[in-house]
């Protein structure tokens, strides 16, 4: 019993990404921290690590056309409306939430005309 309940467990921590949070504490030289819903907490634990709270890309997208940085707050409602870190930082703390950088949507994908003439040669 105690191995089969060990395995589980350890099939769980590899499956860790599959699970993440959409916020993750980020310290220079430490993996990051994936285990953040609430964007507060987040913010706070980032301050007294001495890192910053960043959106996890796999689980949380910010606005397409925003600035490029966004204040978030609990229940994910996003603002992206601060053109740099220290005015973010400043509107995150009177709000409670956190600034993170905002995620560039991806390009868009080139339309391709299924009646284009192409040539064998």
């Amino acid at each position: 019993m105690k191995i089969a309940l060990l395995l589980a467990s350890y099939a769980l921590l590899a499956a860790g990404p599959a699970y993440a949070a959409p916020f993750c504490v980020n310290v220079t030289g430490m993996t990051p921290q994936c285990i953040y819903v609430d964007p507060a907490s987040c913010q706070r634990e980032a301050a007294r690590q001495g890192g910053r709270c960043e959106a996890n890309p796999t689980e949380f997208l910010t606005p397409a056309g925003g600035a490029p940085f966004c204040v978030v707050q609990s229940g994910n409602a996003v603002s992206c409306l601060y053109a740099d870190r220290a005015s973010c930082d400043a509107a995150s703390k009177r709000v409670k939430g956190a600034c993170i950088a905002a995620v560039p949507a991806p390009p868009p994908k080139p339309v391709i005309d299924p009646y284009i003439l192409q040539r064998p040669y």
